[in-house]
């Protein structure tokens, strides 16, 4: 359970989900749809991912802002940024930053690759009504249509006012899920409007690591 598979449930989540008036019914292609009509967004964050090989379980709390594949998660032990093209990952602990090239291949997983994939491999089995932090959700039961897919089941909880989804909760092929909250979520952001919102300055003192191909 790394800082990648944070990421990836993270990236999954951060999508708005559309449906016309207060139907009940709402389909994976409509949250692309409403994904790409989004600048951005930004939330703060609670994900517990647990393993039933290893038999623990992981909590991480946090925020994200994002836009695209451009981000910036920053948790208690690390900043991590991404501009498309280059990564940052900033750990105060070690007094370090490793800088990257952006995974621009297959393997990346952000909402709009997730999205892409998942009218295709995903498929709606059911949705209810319900209710979170007080405000009406429908919760949608999503199931892999494909024996490839990373996860063999989603739920989403999907809030009906705006069809912003706040919660997932996902099964993986080998057992181990991830439950991911998000909090204070705020769609088109003004910190977007920043002059870099998606750059990073190591501070002074700390020791850089590059790793980009021909530096």
């Amino acid at each position: 359970m790394n800082r990648i598979s944070v990421l990836f449930a993270l990236f999954v989540l951060l999508a708005a989900a559309p449906a016309a008036g207060q139907s009940s019914s709402l389909s994976l292609s409509e949250v692309t749809e409403a994904y790409e009509a989004l600048d951005g967004l930004q939330a703060s964050f609670v994900q517990v991912m647990s393993s039933e090989f290893a038999g623990d379980s992981v909590r991480v709390e946090g925020s994200v802002l994002l836009s695209g594949d451009k981000y910036r998660v920053r948790t208690p032990d690390q900043t991590v940024v991404t501009d498309g093209q280059t990564t940052w990952i900033y750990t105060p602990a070690d007094s370090q930053v490793v800088v990257n090239d952006a995974d621009t291949g297959q393997s990346t997983v952000t909402p709009e690759t997730f999205l892409q994939a998942s009218a295709e491999r995903y498929a709606v089995r059911t949705t209810s009504p319900t209710t979170r932090l007080g405000v009406p959700h429908l919760v949608l039961e999503v199931d892999a249509t494909e024996a490839s897919t990373r996860f063999r089941s989603v739920r989403l909880w999907v809030r009906r006012s705006d069809r912003v989804v706040t919660r997932m909760h996902a099964t993986d092929r080998n057992g181990s899920t991830i439950d991911l909250r998000l909090r204070d979520l705020s769609l088109n952001p003004e910190a977007l409007r920043g002059p870099t919102p998606f750059s990073f300055s190591p501070p002074e003192g700390v020791e850089v690591i590059d790793l980009r191909r021909g530096e």
